[in-house]
């Protein structure tokens, strides 16, 4: 009797753990921005001589509204970014274009600008990257 209360302590023990960590997992997976909003593009509008100014097109890719937080770093200095971090939401299977900064800068696409989800990428590239798609 005594070896199956110890054994069943034992099981008891190890699904609460179990659970602990299954509800832990959705918890940080609620805020994730990989395979949820997605950047489309990143592209410069000429203003014409050597002026330009830098877009982004973000789309959400659920079936609800999400809002996010988009980040940019290590862009040069001939770039003026609006903000650092643009904080928002996009109804289900929406898109945006968002305006993030202007400068005179000729070169800033999809290919010099590093795209990343959920961190900082590494790099010392220009990037655009998604953060805290959570939904309340």
């Amino acid at each position: 009797m005594r070896k199956s209360a110890a054994l069943l302590c034992a099981a008891a023990s190890v699904l609460g753990v179990a659970a602990a960590t299954m509800s832990a997992t959705p918890a940080q997976a609620a805020t994730a921005c990989q395979g949820r909003l997605f950047i489309d593009s990143v592209y410069q509008v000429g203003l014409g001589g050597t002026d330009y100014e830098y877009m982004i097109i973000i789309r959400n890719q659920t079936s609800q509204t999400a809002p996010w937080r988009l980040n940019f770093a290590n862009f040069p200095k001939n770039v003026t970014l609006f903000s650092p971090q643009l904080i928002g939401s996009l109804p289900a299977f929406g898109n945006t274009t968002i305006r993030f900064g202007k400068g005179t800068n000729g070169n800033i696409s999809m290919s010099t600008v590093t795209i990343g989800y959920d961190r900082k990428p590494s790099g010392a590239k220009p990037s655009a990257y998604m953060t805290n798609c959570g939904w309340s």
